[in-house]
């Protein structure tokens, strides 16, 4: 291989790399739209679904279900920001009393995170909630008494 023909695949490696470099550091919150729904899934995958399950029914009389969940497909979004903002603990949901405790992420997740994954929750498993913002968010959790 020539000397000018390795320095050209050095450029182009570098090139890629600080492409890549400058990509990563921009952070979740300029991330291209199109990735919503992606985050919105990982960041539930991670942080939702050992108690909710990854197809979101819960586990009987144990954690909640969020698929065809009242909350979760109410037009006015705010029970449910409030939900994973603080927490819960002894809910009714269809009837049944959940005494697990669900842990508060408002410390956790950034207004964006939880507006992801409330997003996803509200969007997937034949859920028809009205998407949120991370404006929406910022909202409830300034409203915290």
């Amino acid at each position: 291989m020539s000397h000018s023909h390795q320095q050209r695949n050095l450029v182009t490696v570098v090139a890629a790399l600080g492409a890549w470099c400058a990509f990563s550091s921009m952070g979740s919150a300029q991330t291209p739209p199109a990735d919503v729904s992606t985050r919105g899934q990982d960041l539930y995958i991670t942080h939702c679904s050992v108690c909710h399950q990854p197809n979101g029914e819960g586990l009987p009389g144990v954690f909640p279900p969020l698929k065809a969940s009242g909350v979760v497909n109410k037009d006015d979004p705010a029970k449910h920001i409030r939900v994973v903002l603080d927490g819960m603990q002894g809910g009714r949901a269809g009837g049944v009393v959940y005494a697990a405790a669900m842990p508060p992420f408002a410390a956790v997740l950034s207004d964006a995170e939880i507006a992801d994954i409330i997003d996803f929750e509200r969007s997937s498993w034949g859920n028809h909630g009205k998407p949120v913002t991370a404006a929406q968010v910022e909202a409830e959790r300034s409203s915290t008494p």
